[in-house]
């Protein structure tokens, strides 16, 4: 046991709730530490040997680790396995017993130690990548964390070992060796972060049925490839994103890199790769594959801002998708966040005779309008992911569930992969599909339209934006905050009101013609950024601008003449705004 303790649970844990939540923690360390990306695959040992009276921790050390790896040139999840671990005890037991075991083997024990390897690949270049070693004590009920790193850049984890264990009185514990340790920024985040996480964990029912992130691909490979799209492309990409494009490249641009990479390491074993990405939007993925070598093009019903920033070698096309339109030399399709057309890529995918990916977000139906929800003891997107799924079944596909690792909430996809099957099969699951489509719809497929709706609310009736602004000055002006204008008489500037209690006081009738517009009352309060000020999700009124600030507004009319019930703040002569 580690001495110095850094965290105890105040209430009891049940035995099987701690290893449930350690095992989700080792399985899955990204949840917690965002620093990393992935880890190679996971290899399990039971360890049987005389430690002539040794604590194990101490024979696993940063020092002992790093003996054994800097043998190798270049470390590999297979480097780190049997022989490695041997040589760290030899010097003390050459009769020890090292037998490589399952994970199902070592979650079922009752006793014994057990020792997992992998490699911890990190998010950025700027750090390295770690050998992990874990020791897990199903008698004693504790797993010791070591990382080590031959290098002094920025780790990804802590760089001392540490202990999470369950007392004799089952209070869940996180502890290090030494109070050097304990006297760093590593082990107030293990105070912090790890230890609430576990507490949290240790308290839910935790489904082991829960998707994992990348379980279709190899997720070693998967970081090698982002971080090397990431260096390529990443930070050009960025640098030259168009404004008017009106998108973060932030997001867009890494996140379409992730999807990349994700496919990339889908289609490792396949030849001759020929895709169609189905509602392309800004065609980035399209021209990450292209230039990447694989073979395909993207379609939308209009072209993007983005698609001027791409090489000739990027295949875009300007063209309607419908229920009729099939391709045939098509390998897969991709349907990435393509609204209307997400329950439909199934469908082309098995007029097409390919496999498929799609990536939904917005719920659509087969006639272009919003999918009405079935299960409402799930959340609306599980519930529509579900009804793709059906939908992928019923096409004949051997489907398969996987999350990915992008900066998104919306980030579970769905792949399928056809099936072998007769002409005559392929013929009846096409007619039965037809019926399924026609059973679920009344009206016609409506496709997106190729010119985009203006949705700023500027396209709402005037007199709407009138009645709402003055029921958000109203409400603000409710809380008395007066400030003295220049002749000493008082002004009431109004209170700070969250904008959640500002839509409460809109009527229902006129948000719902909001809701209509996309843009809601945020995007009123901001086209009225002279009248309103938000920040950290607070609405206050804003000042009138004083001529000395400003007086590029001498020819508008003052509104705080006409509106406000003390006129404005400021005299004719001071204003930045023109009075009567």
């Amino acid at each position: 046991m580690f001495p110095i303790t850094l965290a105890t649970s105040s209430t009891t844990i049940p035995l099987e709730k701690f290893w449930d939540a350690v095992f989700l923690y080792y399985n899955r360390p990204h949840l917690i530490n965002r620093k990393i990306i992935t880890t190679s695959a996971n290899s399990y040992f039971e360890l049987r040997f005389d430690s002539s009276g040794l604590k194990l921790h101490e024979l696993i050390n940063r020092a002992a680790v790093l003996y054994e790896a800097r043998k190798f040139r270049k470390i590999s999840a297979d480097d780190i396995k049997k022989n490695f671990l041997k040589n760290l005890f030899y010097c003390y037991d050459n009769n020890l017993e090292l037998n490589e075991v399952s994970l199902d083997c070592v979650k079922l024990a009752h006793k014994g130690i057990f020792l997992c390897t992998r490699i911890l690949f990190p998010r950025t270049k700027n750090s390295p990548n770690a050998i992990e070693i874990v020791t897990l004590d199903k008698e004693y009920n504790k797993a010791t964390f070591l990382a080590v790193t031959d290098s002094d850049r920025v780790l990804i984890t802590p760089s001392c070992p540490y202990e999470i264990g369950l007392t004799s009185s089952s209070n869940l514990r996180v502890s290090v060796p030494t109070f050097e340790d304990a006297d760093t920024a590593h082990a107030l985040w293990l105070a912090d972060k790890l230890f609430s996480k576990l507490v949290k964990w240790a308290d839910e029912d935790l489904n082991e049925g829960k998707i994992h992130s990348l379980s279709l691909i190899n997720s070693e490979e998967y970081c090698f490839t982002y971080n090397r799209l990431k260096e390529c492309y990443g930070a050009t990409l960025v640098k030259d994103w168009p404004k008017k494009s009106g998108t973060d490249p932030q997001k867009y641009v890494f996140e379409d890199i992730a999807i990349a990479s994700y496919l990339m390491c889908l289609w490792k074993d396949e030849k001759d790769v020929n895709f169609v990405d189905c509602g392309c939007g800004n065609g980035l993925l399209v021209y990450l594959l292209n230039k990447e070598g694989y073979d395909g093009y993207g379609i939308d019903v209009r072209s993007r801002p983005t698609w001027d920033l791409y090489d000739k070698s990027t295949k875009l096309q300007v063209h309607t998708i419908g229920p009729d339109s099939s391709f045939p030399s098509a390998t897969w399709l991709i349907g990435n966040h393509s609204d209307e057309l997400t329950p439909w890529v199934p469908v082309l995918a098995l007029k097409s005779e390919a496999n498929f990916f799609v990536l939904p977000c917005c719920p659509y139906d087969f006639n272009g309008q919003k999918h009405i929800r079935k299960n409402t003891s799930i959340s609306a997107y599980a519930d529509y992911f579900t009804y793709i799924e059906d939908i992928s079944k019923h096409c004949g596909f051997e489907s398969s569930i996987d999350k990915l690792r992008i900066p998104s909430t919306k980030r579970t996809c769905l792949v399928g992969r056809q099936k072998m099957m007769c002409t005559n099969d392929r013929e009846d699951i096409l007619k039965r599909v037809t019926n399924l489509i026609e059973s679920k719809i009344s009206e016609k497929f409506v496709q997106k339209s190729g010119i985009e709706r203006v949705r700023n609310c500027t396209q709402l009736d005037t007199n709407l934006i009138s009645n709402i602004v003055e029921i958000c000055i109203r409400t603000l002006l409710s809380h008395e905050n007066n400030v003295k204008k220049e002749n000493g008489e008082l002004w009431n500037l109004g209170g700070s009101v969250k904008i959640l209690n500002l839509i409460q006081e809109i009527p229902k009738d006129m948000l719902k013609q909001l809701k209509q517009e996309c843009g809601g009352l945020q995007t009123i309060l901001r086209n009225h950024r002279y009248l309103f000020v938000m920040q950290n999700g607070l609405v206050t009124m804003r000042v009138p601008i004083n001529i000395k600030e400003s007086v590029k507004y001498k020819d508008k009319n003052c509104w705080f003449e006409n509106n406000h019930p003390q006129g404005c703040l400021y005299d004719k002569q001071n204003c930045g705004y023109k009075h009567k």
